[in-house]
């Protein structure tokens, strides 16, 4: 059977047409001889996502991204399919996080899967999950930085302000130092002599001070030497006076209680108490007779020597009366 050239030319093309396909579709990740479940999420934004991008279950590719329509009527919302091996049992609170799958910017979907109620089946929805890339991240490290930064150059303007306003101040300062180093200068130049002999003198003065026969240290020995001696004497004497006086006191003390002397007489016999009662009984009684009699201890004299001679008579008869009255009695 001879074959034209244009239908070898036409099988050869349609051949070459369906391995092309299969190819093509193998590398993007479809596999005609192992059938998948297709899985559906919506995404607001898919982030540069696009078709045959790999799905991954912790770091191993088990699907690739399928489909991705746009959902005009909802919001252009993004509708994304995902052709996943069927082997991998994905429940109901499975997500899937749209995430980076390199520095470059390149993305990828990582399956979560939790413990769910209910095993998925094909053409379920997933839950949706955006993971936070690096720009994200680096933003939100750097806005803290740039706000401080902000600040910083903010003080940093008001300190220059200040520093402006005081630079008048500062000038005058400064002037005022140069002037005063001048006229310091001057000064040690005119009493540079002076200050040399000063210095001289100092030095003289430190050597005699530190002379080991005349200088201070001789003559505080020698003091201190003095000093311990003083106070060790008056302390002797203290001490020795003061034993002195406590055995005396001590002898006195026993003497009194021994009855000698006359506080010990004093304090064992009570004669000296009852004379001093008696005498005080004998006291009052005076005064109460003095009181009623005054006549016979108090006389007064008018006329000088006449009383005198009158003073008898009247004395006996001042004693016939108080006779009379005791008789009476």
């Amino acid at each position: 059977m001879n074959i034209s050239k244009e239908v070898k030319v036409g099988l050869l093309a349609l051949v070459s047409g369906v391995i092309l396909y299969v190819g093509f579709n193998f590398l993007k990740g479809s596999d005609f001889l192992s059938p998948n479940h297709n899985y559906f999420v919506v995404y607001n934004n898919i982030g540069g996502l696009t078709e045959s991008n790999t799905v991954m279950l912790n770091g191993l590719s088990v699907g690739r991204v399928k489909k991705i329509y746009l959902l005009q009527n909802q919001g252009n919302k993004l509708l994304v399919e995902l052709d996943i091996d069927k082997n991998v049992i994905l429940s109901d609170s499975t997500a899937a996080v749209l995430a980076s799958s390199s520095v470059l910017g390149g993305k990828a979907i990582e399956l979560k899967i939790g413990t769910g109620n209910r095993v998925l089946q094909s053409g379920d929805t997933l839950i949706a999950a955006v993971e936070q890339n690096l720009s994200e991240l680096i933003n939100q490290k750097i806005t803290p930085i740039t706000e401080n930064v902000d600040t910083a150059l903010v003080n940093l303007n008001i300190l220059i302000r200040k520093f402006q306003s005081m630079s008048n101040s500062i000038d005058a300062t400064l002037v005022n130092l140069r002037n005063t180093s001048s006229t310091l200068n001057t000064t040690l130049e005119q009493n540079q002599n002076a200050i040399a002999g000063i210095s001289s003198n100092l030095r003289t003065l430190s050597a005699s001070l530190n002379d080991p026969q005349t200088g201070v240290r001789p003559m505080l020995g020698k003091f201190n030497s003095f000093a311990d001696t003083l106070s060790n004497m008056q302390l002797a004497q203290t001490v020795e006076r003061t034993n002195q006086s406590i055995n005396n006191l001590n002898q006195m003390l026993t003497r009194i209680n021994q009855g000698e002397g006359t506080i010990g007489k004093l304090t064992k016999n009570d004669s000296l108490y009852n004379n001093l009662n008696q005498f005080a009984s004998d006291l009052d009684a005076l005064v109460v007779d003095l009181k009623a009699n005054p006549k016979r201890y108090v006389t007064l004299s008018v006329f000088g020597r006449r009383e005198k001679k009158d003073s008898k008579p009247r004395e006996e008869k001042q004693e016939k009366t108080d006779r009379q009255e005791v008789s009476r009695k």
